[in-house]
């Protein structure tokens, strides 16, 4: 009898915790966002234009060198910073200058922000300038969008086409 009585004890034990766990799961419901706001997520990684340009190495140069350390090219591997506006309706949310990443300066530079908007119509513009030696902006990009309450809008850079994309 005294092993019915612990079994059905440790039995609503294991229902109550089961329940405790099942409610807390998907209650008190929660959101990131308020109801008439909508997210712009502005990220991407981009390496930027090496700050010294690649050397060709003559004939000569080669010769005196080791066999294993003949190589037809010397480069710097350090990175230029990247500049990165970005407005919304022509007012500056986001402007940042982003070094290069790792122990030389040589790994792309990481971009994130959020930024909440109202819900409706808006005018967005981002620029990037990847390289020390242009006086403006290497690549830019513009875009009207509506949105909706609680959307979500990822600027991105394709690496590939060269240009920023609105997913």
């Amino acid at each position: 009898m005294k092993s019915v009585k612990r079994y059905f004890g440790q039995g609503l034990g294991y229902l109550l915790f089961i329940a405790f766990i099942g409610y807390f799961s998907t209650e008190p419901g929660i959101t990131n966002l308020p109801a008439d706001q909508a997210l712009i997520k502005f990220t991407f990684i981009h390496a930027g234009k090496r700050l010294v340009p690649c050397v060709k190495r003559s004939a000569e140069e080669m010769a005196d060198l080791p066999p294993q350390l003949r190589r037809d090219m010397t480069c710097s591997r350090e990175r230029a910073p990247l500049q990165v506006e970005f407005e919304i309706d022509g007012k500056m949310v986001y402007q940042a200058e982003i070094p290069a990443k790792g122990i030389k300066n040589d790994l792309p530079s990481p971009v994130y922000q959020r930024v909440n908007v109202p819900v409706g119509r808006h005018h967005l513009q981002v620029r990037m300038r990847d390289n020390v030696t242009d006086k403006g902006f290497t690549y830019t990009a513009e875009k009207a969008v509506v949105f909706t309450p609680l959307q979500v809008l990822i600027i991105d850079f394709d690496e590939i086409n060269k240009e920023f994309t609105f997913k």
